[in-house]
């Protein structure tokens, strides 16, 4: 008789366990997490900063006052960590539509599109900015917020100059700058729109004109559409 010991006992011993105590723990407070979060975009979006309660943002999660205070102390730490979640979907949603693809060879167009799609014409995104107006009033909360978008606006900025390679850095910057300024504007004027069309009639001006200033930057590229 085979009497080799069986090596991967415990392996199934573990497996029979199921996951471990603490793996549950993190996950559920992981996900307890997100919860808080997506609750907090969404009141910030519904009722804006001003009238904005962590009890608010508790009823909207469906957890308890001590739930949500265990996760997180005070409302600034709430608000933090919505705009990181936020920023994260943000991200989530780029490495979907493009993944570790080099965006030398994404189009402008293709990429505007993209941003104003699946960030800026989000009801999202005015969570974003009534967490931007309350940094003017709200100083301590400014600087996290600002702290917390150090990273990604560097990531954002190095992808803009993948995209538009301007040989001129001051004249990409400002043209970078002129195009969020844009998206944020069409962001903020949804609400007075009477349908999409108006802002979709001015991305396309938006693109046709940009095409031009991208061909007269980059005169020798034969790429620029």
């Amino acid at each position: 008789m085979d009497r080799t010991p069986a090596k991967n006992a415990p392996d199934a011993h573990l497996a029979a366990q199921g996951e471990p105590a603490t793996g549950k723990q993190a996950r559920r407070s992981a996900e307890m997490r997100r919860r808080l979060c997506q609750a907090a975009l969404d009141v910030l979006c519904e009722v804006g900063y001003e009238s904005l309660t962590t009890s608010m943002i508790a009823a909207r999660a469906g957890v308890s006052r001590g739930a949500q205070t265990h996760h997180f102390a005070t409302k600034a730490d709430m608000l933090v960590a919505a705009f990181e979640h936020l920023l994260q979907n943000w991200e989530e949603a780029r490495q979907e539509a493009f993944g570790g693809t080099d965006l030398r060879d994404v189009p402008f167009e293709v990429y505007l599109r993209f941003v104003w799609r699946e960030i800026f014409s989000k009801p999202s995104y005015i969570a974003a900015l009534e967490l931007m107006l309350a940094a003017r009033v709200d100083k301590e909360l400014g600087e996290r917020l600002r702290r917390a978008l150090d990273s990604p606006a560097s990531q954002r900025n190095l992808r803009w100059h993948q995209i538009l390679r301007f040989p001129d850095v001051r004249k990409e910057e400002q043209f970078q700058h002129m195009t969020l300024c844009l998206l944020r504007g069409m962001a903020i004027h949804t609400s007075f729109n009477r349908s999409d069309d108006v802002n979709d009639a001015i991305l396309d001006a938006w693109i046709e004109l940009a095409s031009k200033v991208i061909a007269l930057e980059r005169p020798d590229d034969t790429t620029v559409r």
